[in-house]
């Protein structure tokens, strides 16, 4: 009796890189000293021209860096635990993507289009349309010339746009 094991495409398995979290902590700490220096820009303003540039705005502009920063900051915070624990594998006809104990799946045959968006460094990021027209927007990872290259294997040609 012959063997009869079916070959199957192994499961590569893709994670957030580290060079993405540190391009994520240098915007994090952009914003926040674009915030500072727009909160001198007005504290100057005030103590040089108080009747233009009153309290009221100040106060204003205070509030909603300090505000807008620690959005940023518990956002960034959360992505940060979320990426420790995220990967992608990318099996024969589908897409699963892990996080802790939380994993879904996506059918590689419920891709309606691939776009890949090239920047100088290489890829910038993948972008999955779904046949119910809803995208996926894959960024971050280490590998993502890999995940193209996996990804082009399994989807079909007509779906494939390489940018």
């Amino acid at each position: 009796m012959p063997n009869s094991k079916k070959q199957s495409t192994p499961i590569s398995s893709f994670t957030i890189s580290a060079e993405s979290l540190q391009a994520r902590k240098r915007n994090v700490i952009s914003g926040a000293v674009l915030g500072l220096l727009l909160v001198l820009l007005v504290g100057w303003g005030n103590l040089e021209q108080p009747r233009t540039y009153n309290d009221v705005l100040l106060w204003s502009v205070v509030g909603f860096v300090v505000l807008a920063n620690c959005i940023g900051y518990l956002r960034h915070r959360r992505y940060l635990r979320r990426a420790r624990e995220h990967r992608l594998e990318l099996g024969p006809r589908k897409l699963r993507f892990v996080t802790g104990s939380d994993s879904s799946e996506l059918s590689l045959a419920d891709i309606a289009s691939v776009t890949v968006h090239r920047t100088r460094k290489g890829i910038g990021h993948i972008q999955i349309l779904r046949t119910d027209n809803r995208g996926i927007r894959l960024e971050g990872y280490g590998d993502l010339e890999g995940l193209a290259a996996g990804l082009k294997k399994q989807v079909r040609p007509a779906h494939w746009r390489d940018g």
